[in-house]
């Protein structure tokens, strides 16, 4: 997903500029979500094969992208609550578009502990890998301490998550934090939908996520869908 923020970046920049140079002060600014709003999870970071080399980006409003895409518990038919298993980030410098930290950890489910065979299917996470893992408040407290070491919390540093699509963010968070009685910190209630900023600059709807993205953008991906750093 990496990948797709760097050239949709690139293309929104070409496309308006002949138009809104003055105006377009950012690339994925124009998309931010925040939880409650009415409008409606991929993170490949190692997953893409190389891209044409780009000599510059176009200034953004934020200094970094917090790229971010859970995994969580599921089954057909879906089980109720999903859990988080997977919880990476990646620190995305919103000038050189280069990937500065990475934060990554396995999160233990506890209302169904046991991970389906569907759920290792879909994601290529075994029960061995979230097994003795923290809970998702010590995972969230973890995430905490990793965006101030990053000075992420520093008030003169703008940052913002990147999503594919709401879902992580307005939705599975949220909604965990919500069953097990935890606080959201406001540094999740602000997001970019990376489907909404492709469709601006592509002119057409992601219907199938990150596969209509990669193949509108050429991209190559590398890796497995539904792994949130990729295996």
């Amino acid at each position: 997903m990496v990948a797709l923020v760097r050239t949709t970046a690139a293309r929104l920049h070409l496309k308006l500029l002949p138009r809104a140079r003055n105006t377009l002060r950012s690339l994925l600014r124009f998309f931010p979500q925040r939880y409650g709003s009415t409008t409606t999870g991929k993170l490949a970071s190692h997953g893409f094969a190389s891209m044409a080399a780009m000599s510059s980006f176009p200034p953004q409003r934020y200094h970094y992208f917090l790229v971010l895409d859970f995994e969580a518990t599921c089954d057909k038919p879906q089980i109720h609550p999903q859990e988080i298993i997977e919880f990476p980030i990646l620190k995305l410098n919103g000038r050189t578009m280069e990937i500065e930290s990475t934060f990554h950890m396995y999160v233990q489910p506890v209302v169904h502990p046991q991970l389906t065979p569907f759920c290792t299917e879909l994601t290529g996470i075994i029960q061995a890998m979230v097994d003795g893992q923290p809970s998702l408040q010590q995972v969230l407290e973890r995430v905490d301490e990793w965006m101030a070491k990053e000075g992420l919390l520093d008030p003169s540093v703008k940052s913002i998550f990147v999503t594919c699509g709401d879902w992580d963010l307005k939705v599975m968070l949220p909604g965990q934090c919500q069953y097990l009685g935890l606080p959201v910190a406001d540094y999740f209630k602000q997001w970019i939908n990376l489907k909404k900023a492709y469709s601006f600059a592509m002119g057409s709807w992601p219907k199938n996520g990150l596969l209509d993205m990669n193949k509108g953008l050429n991209l190559q991906h590398i890796g497995r869908p539904h792994s949130g750093i990729g295996q």
